[in-house]
């Protein structure tokens, strides 16, 4: 706000009332009314001069920066810790690999020690070997039977086990024929030539700069690299070794190192040598076998174990007894031990004195080999590749040469020696010898060589967080060659790879197309509150994208996590009649007008943000369009519930066509999502559906990358969260929604119950279900789906489908969003949970709203997973994500479940003996069963208000009740000892809990309500799930549920100004209420109050209610002949002038009373009365009566659709969204059916209940009489005494291995949550430097969002010393130091390049369309 001046300023000129003009010109767009004006420094607010308060945005704001930049040190320190960490265990485990490697050697090449020790090294290096094929084959078991559906290419898998075998072959005659006739130095020396076939391939690479002297200088270096490569096969020729030794390693070292090498060609493979069929089969081959690949290593794993075993007795020495493998561990058994000392080396006998120690250099090797390769994946998963990955396993080769050459302690006599007892080298021929500098400088040559070979590890192209297949082409690593392994198997850089910078992308070449999300929320009747944390939402993330688009678009620069965005609340119920009948938004929608500015003063600071809404005319009812401070629209579809249909599912199934079957569909080719030529890849999987497949290339990008935010009316989320969701859907085109972490928000213990329930159930059960298979819920109230994925076939159409059976109004209507995931699952996509995207929700705080909440959602819940299990068939057949052994575990969950009421029961009658010793076990379940009973018979006896009141005081009840549960628990647990169930049980859930809420250290204060949680769950678990059963039956929504109420306004006696008189609906009320009945009356007779109510008006005011009477009488008949008159009048005026300009008349009435008693009264104080009424018809599509309310803004305009968009209304209200028409006969029918599912349903599960109680009742008493049929586990452990039921033994065991189920996947979920935000975490700030010069505005940018964005995007600004920054404003233009030849970014993507759908005037077939023609109102305005 600017300062005042010295003197107020003058009035503003009054402002005429509102005119509609309606001309058949041309049209035009409203563009002028949507933008901003240019050079307006007026603050936003016309406000007076003495209003000097303001409302600015809350420190809270401040305090999330601040916290963010704290957050964001931490995590930079921690990241460079975890750097420090990769190196050193990628560099020392693959020092300790080659190490313990060459030990082993080194005993198995002693042939003076006993035949069986050289068999036993053989075979331990052999199993050392196999190790990673059988890690490789269980994962392809694994991928296989859960993921991969296709077949892999029958010829390349034919040449993929060809060349398993060779590269097997090879590796066995490198580590038992050459390396144990070589020294240890001389074998490394070997190690760094198993590059031949990739230093080939490296020559007809194209992949090079257009720089002709660049490009002549890498083929000269990769030349080099050739040469000295095969090199390496010369060493047999300057080694002192037998002749007979010299002679097969002249040929044996040559094709060992050739068919190790061919191993790795695809690696190396140029896949842009030619677009010839033959080649462009070979290229679409390999694409198939990269998504098959853990099918053909399903059986080239075990191949190559054959192989590798098979190879190693042939390659067995002569001297050596192949018959000795069998009696090998019979003769040297494990525990054998020499009488000489600890670790002395015998040159006549074996390298360790005990026998256990053999085992050590074998184990040592596995592990180290596993760790190096396990740890430099997940390196380069997280962006670490140069520092973690390559540096590392770069000098471990020289750092394992140093220790093998430069150790000291060889004597004449020892030329082996120990390394800590562990590792046991051998003396280098090289050592004193002429060829010691030759050897060291072949060996620095070679090392660069390989280098050079595989230098691309050192300029990383993968996106963050890749997938394994586009880190490494093969899925098993050599424990034998490690390093070797893991640098010649590394993804080279491919263009048909699709990839992703964190970093801004100077080349103004986007890898990914930008993504158009749709917020859509929907609304009913949230509170203000509930509006503004919303809209909060909402202003934030409108601020985030204009940043972000103002720096591209000035800077030049590509921000990779750019995108766009539009906002589409829907208001369902959105009109009343007001007391004249005239339809107007209702309280709620002014609520929401009132809290868009009141929102952005929250983000903004200052007082009015936006400027009053475009009011449009809609077939559905009306919409008001906002623009948003950075220039994206907030569009509110106000719905009419006699002309669409209502509630929430509805309402997607609008917006769902809409925004993807109209817009996407109508947009023009070429559109702003698609701002650069993509690759083959990026359209490669659309869908599964023909229609999605035949879409041109450019609506397939467009339809991949447009996204639906599904939100409710009350969530609160940064833009953060947003950005998390869409990385998850960029991975995999076969992920259609995302969800985040709901964070239930609110006061008072059902809110406590409900943020323990919410953590528990997205630490544990999302988590599993996430790891294990896909989520089986997308939450309405945030969850981001892919807009392909909804256009496919069975998904937005079947959710469309109206509800004809009981058992669709509990499965569609009561839990639509677990409905639509589970139409995305049974389709063939993945849902994925994303536990660092935050948002939060307003939860019940009443025991009456949560459950009517968890009314419906429990059987909806219910309803879909049988229907998952009902298809388990076709979903797992056609669901890669899904297997057969994940429906096996959602079926177990689905029992536990089902049973959970029965075990709340059990528990608590056990208590109650342990408490009460005297009770017998016939008592103890009496005492137990009778209050659910009882609670039973209530819910279907008596109303839901009776029902939720009983619940609450039952669940204070039980909450005391398990309290005593407790104590008993640790009582028997004490009498019992250690080994009783409970015992061991509880304690561990307990442990199990509360490690879960360690590990994630933002939510662990969560755990505080876990006891209220625990001793609440009789009602959770018990009174909860009887209600939800008893009212199956109740398709209510059951929260946010007002009385209707009947307006009418009534006249007062002095000033003739009217008050309103809000009464209760009798509608609303039972017509069996009796007592209701006789005070309140009901539909066609008053009740006693209204008609003593009558008696006392008529007797104390007798004159007043004729007056009104009279009243009443005079303005019907002058509304009745003024009607016709101005009708005339306005055609004649129409006539003459030609014009369609719709005016109000004022009409003066003078109402003077006869009756004698109060002559002079009535004469004296003759009022005039002045009405506004409307002597003509109106037309709802032109000007709506609701389109002149003076709270929508007296300076807003009215905009109109196209008529294509008309059109489109018309045929979807028509096929999907027409209002229901009310059948009595048919609701009566779906209420009958609905009580029969609720009558089926509830017998079925209280029956399954009652099975399980008489089971374990029978169980517990028939072992009080036979202790025989109890299981002793005490005997186990060598004390006896201590028996259970076997029964509640496998309950027991059931419920713990799903908690330990749930448990390790979540520490893996947490752990790729922990590799995520440390791939997203930068370290250095690498600046790019812009100039700015004095010009233009940033498009009204702040310096502070300047600032944010620019450190965000690691971007500095240079401001030269002369100029001088306006405090809250950048006006200067900013110039790149790029090079002048560069073209800009295309400006489709920050303009809308969409059909226009508003304009400032009617199209010229406006008038002619058919809904325009029938929305003709003949209604008037009347009192």
């Amino acid at each position: 706000m600017k300062r005042l001046q010295a003197m107020p300023p003058p009035p503003p000129p009054p402002i005429p009332p509102t005119r509609v003009h309606i001309s058949q010109s041309t049209t035009h767009t409203l563009d002028e009314s949507m933008k901003p004006k240019k050079n307006d420094n007026k603050p936003a607010t016309s406000g007076y001069w003495w209003d000097v308060a303001h409302v600015t945005s809350r420190l809270f704001e401040k305090e999330q920066i601040i916290n963010k930049e704290r957050r964001l040190t931490f995590r930079r320190i921690v990241k460079i810790f975890v750097y420090l960490i990769f190196f050193l265990i990628v560099l020392t485990s693959a020092v300790v690999s080659k190490l313990s490697l060459f030990t082993m050697i080194n005993a198995y090449k002693n042939l003076e020690q006993p035949k069986t020790y050289i068999i036993r090294w053989q075979m331990l290096i052999l199993m050392a070997m196999i190790v990673p094929y059988i890690l490789t084959f269980i994962q392809s078991v694994v991928l296989s039977f859960i993921r991969i559906k296709h077949s892999p290419p029958f010829l390349l898998t034919i040449w993929v086990h060809i060349v398993e075998t060779c590269h097997t072959i090879g590796l066995s005659l490198l580590v038992f024929r050459i390396l144990p006739s070589l020294d240890n130095v001389t074998g490394l020396f070997i190690l760094n030539g198993v590059c031949i076939v990739p230093a080939f391939l490296n020559l007809f690479s194209s992949n090079r700069h257009h720089n002709q002297s660049i490009r002549i200088l890498a083929f000269i270096t990769d030349l080099g690299s050739v040469f000295m490569q095969l090199s390496v096969c010369f060493i047999p020729y300057f080694v002192k070794t037998t002749d007979k030794i010299s002679y097969d390693l002249r040929w044996q070292l040559p094709l060992a190192l050739f068919l190790i090498s061919l191993g790795y060609w695809e690696s190396f493979i140029e896949m842009r040598l030619s677009k010839k069929y033959v080649f462009s089969w070979f290229r679409h081959s390999l694409r198939l076998l990269e998504k098959t690949r853990p099918k053909v290593y399903l059986t080239a794993s075990l191949l190559k174990i054959i192989v590798l075993i098979i190879s190693a007795i042939c390659f067995l020495p002569n001297t050596v007894d192949k018959n000795l493998y069998l009696q090998v561990f019979r003769q040297v058994p494990i525990s054998e031990k020499y009488s000489r000392g600890f670790g002395i080396f015998d040159e006549h006998e074996d390298l360790f004195r005990i026998t256990k120690e053999v085992y050590a250099p074998f184990i040592i090797q596995i592990f180290s080999s596993c760790i190096c390769y396990y740890t430099g994946r997940i390196a380069c998963k997280v962006l670490m590749q140069c520092f973690g990955f390559s540096l590392p396993l770069t000098m471990s080769t020289l750092v394992a040469y140093i220790v093998l050459f430069f150790t000291q302690g060889y004597t004449n006599k020892k030329d082996t020696i120990s390394l800590g007892h562990l590792f046991y080298l051998d003396k280098p021929q090289a050592l004193g010898s002429k060829l010691l500098i030759t050897s060291l400088i072949g060996f620095l040559i070679l090392w660069l060589s390989r280098m050079k070979i595989t230098s691309h590890v050192w300029f990383p192209t993968s996106e963050r967080l890749a997938q394994i297949h586009k880190l490494f082409v093969l899925p098993y690593y050599e424990s034998a060659i490690v390093e070797q392994n893991l640098l010649l198997n590394k993804q080279e850089k491919d263009e048909m790879e699709m990839k992703d910078q964190i970093e801004p992308d100077l080349t103004l070449r986007r890898k990914f197309p930008v993504p158009m999300i749709y917020v859509c929320a929907t609304m009913w009747h949230e509170t203000t509150s509930e509006m503004v944390q919303l809209l909060k939402s909402i202003f934030r993330l409108d601020s985030d994208q204009h940043a972000r688009r103002t720096v591209q678009k000035n800077l030049r620069i590509l921000d990779p996590d750019y995108y766009r965005f539009e906002t589409h609340v829907l208001f369902d119920d959105a009109f009343e009649d007001d007391e004249n009948g005239n339809r107007v938004p209702n309280r709620y929608v002014k609520q929401l007008v009132a809290a868009v500015n009141v929102s952005g003063a929250y983000v903004h600071g200052v007082e009015k943000v936006v400027e009053d809404p475009i009011k449009i005319p809609t077939p559905y009812g009306g919409r008001l369009v906002w623009l948003l401070p950075g220039k994206n629209r907030l569009i509110v579809h106000m719905k009419d519930k006699y002309l669409i249909r209502h509630k929430k599912r509805w309402s997607q199934v609008m917006y769902m066509y809409y925004l993807l079957s109209f817009k996407l569909l109508r947009r023009k080719n070429g559109g702003n999502n698609l701002t650069q030529p993509t690759t083959n890849l990026d359209a490669d999987f659309i869908g599964f559906s023909e229609f999605l497949k035949n879409l041109p290339h450019d609506k397939k990008i467009s339809a991949q990358n447009t996204f639906v935010l599904a939100l409710d009316g009350d969530v609160d989320f940064k833009p953060e969260a947003v950005l998390l969701l869409v990385d998850r859907m960029r991975k995999n085109p076969k992920v259609a929604a995302a969800c985040g972490r709901i964070h239930p928000t609110g006061d008072g213990p059902i809110v406590w119950y409900q943020q323990f329930e919410y953590a528990v159930g997205h630490w544990l059960q999302k988590a599993a279900e996430h790891k294990l298979g896909s989520v089986l819920c997308c939450p309405g109230c945030f969850s981001l789906f892919r807009g392909s994925s909804l256009m496919d076939d069975n998904v937005m159409r079947r959710y469309a489908d109206k509800s004809t059976e009981a058992a669709h109004y509990v499965q569609y209507d009561q839990g639509e969003d677990r409905w639509l995931t589970t139409l995305l699952l049974q389709q063939g996509y993945r849902v994925e949970y994303c536990a660092a995207s935050d948002a939060y929700t307003h939860a019940p705080e009443t025991f009456k709203e949560f459950f009517n909440q968890r009314r419906r959602w429990m059987p909806s819940t219910m309803a879909n997973i049988m229907d998952l299990l009902k298809d388990t068939k076709h979903t797992t057949h056609v669901n890669e994500n899904i297997s057969k052994v994940y429906m096996f575990y959602q079926a177990v969950l689905f029992v536990s479940t089902i049973l959970g009421p029965g075990t709340i029961l059990l528990t608590i009658a056990s208590a109650l003996r342990t408490v009460f010793s005297t009770l017998t076990i016939a008592e103890s379940y009496t005492i137990s069963i009778l209050p659910a009973i009882f609670y039973i018979i209530v819910c279907l006896k008596t109303k839901a208000n009776t029902q939720i009141a009983i619940g609450a005081i039952m669940t204070a009840i039980y909450a005391l009740v398990m309290s005593m549960v407790f104590v008993a628990t640790a009582a028997q647990i004490v009498k019992s000892g250690l080994l009783d169930p409970s015992a061991v049980f509880l304690p561990t859930v307990a442990v199990t809990f509360i490690v879960t809420g360690l590990l994630h250290p933002n939510e662990m204060f969560n755990l505080i309500h876990g006891f209220l949680y625990l001793i609440t769950i009789p009602g959770g678990y018990l009174l909860l799930v009887t209600y939800a059963l008893c009212n199956l039956h109740v398709v209510s929504w059951g929260t946010r549920e007002t009385v209707e109420v009947v307006r009418k306004k009534k006249p007062t006696k002095g000033n003739g100004k009217e008050i309103e008189i809000v009464k209760p609906d009798p509608k609303k009320r039972r017509p069996t209420d009796v007592i209701n009945n006789m005070f309140w009356g009901n539909e066609g007779q008053r009740g006693i109050l209204h008609q003593a109510g009558d008696v006392i008006e008529h007797v104390f005011r007798p004159t007043m209610k004729r007056q009104e009477t009279l009243l009443q009488q005079i303005l019907t008949r002058i509304d009745q002949s003024d009607m016709n008159h101005e009708t005339n009048k306005l055609i004649n005026s129409n006539t003459t002038n030609n014009t369609k300009e719709l005016t109000i008349k004022s009409v003066p009435l003078i109402i003077t009373s006869n009756d004698d008693s109060s002559s002079s009264s009535s004469t004296a104080n003759s009022s005039t009365v002045s009405t506004s009424v409307l002597n003509k018809s109106r037309n709802n599509m032109i000007n709506p009566y609701w389109s002149e309310l003076p709270w929508l803004g007296s300076e807003s305009v009215i905009g109109f659709l196209h008529t294509d968009e008309i059109t489109f209304w018309q045929q979807i209200l028509a096929k999907y969204l027409a209002p229901l028409d009310k059948d009595a006969e048919e609701e009566r029918r779906i209420q009958n059916d609905l009580i029969g599912l609720r009558n089926n349903a509830g017998f079925a599960f209280f029956m399954l209940n009652a099975i399980w109680i008489i089971l374990q009742f029978q169980c517990e008493y028939v072992a009080t009489q036979f202790t025989e049929i109890m299981i002793d586990i005490g005997q186990l452990f060598g004390q006896h005494g201590t028996r259970v039921q076997v029964l509640g033994l496998l309950f027991m065991l059931f419920f713990a291995s799903c908690m330990i189920i749930q448990f390790f996947t979540m520490i893996l979920h947490r752990w790729g949550t922990f590799v995520e935000i440390l791939a997203s975490t930068k370290l250095f700030e690498k600046h790019r430097k812009y100039k700015l010069k004095p010009g233009s505005d940033l498009a009204g940018m702040s310096s502070q969002e300047v600032a944010e964005v620019l450190k965000d995007l690691d971007i500095e600004l240079v401001v030269p010393t002369s100029t001088l920054m306006p405090k809250d404003s950048v006006t200067y233009q900013m110039e790149s130091l790029l090079d002048n030849d560069q073209q800009y970014i295309n400006q489709d993507e920050y303009d809308d390049n969409e059909e226009q759908d508003v304009y400032n005037e009617p199209p010229i077939d406006y008038f002619d369309h058919p809904v325009v023609q029938d929305a003709m109102d003949e209604s008037r305005l009347r009192f």
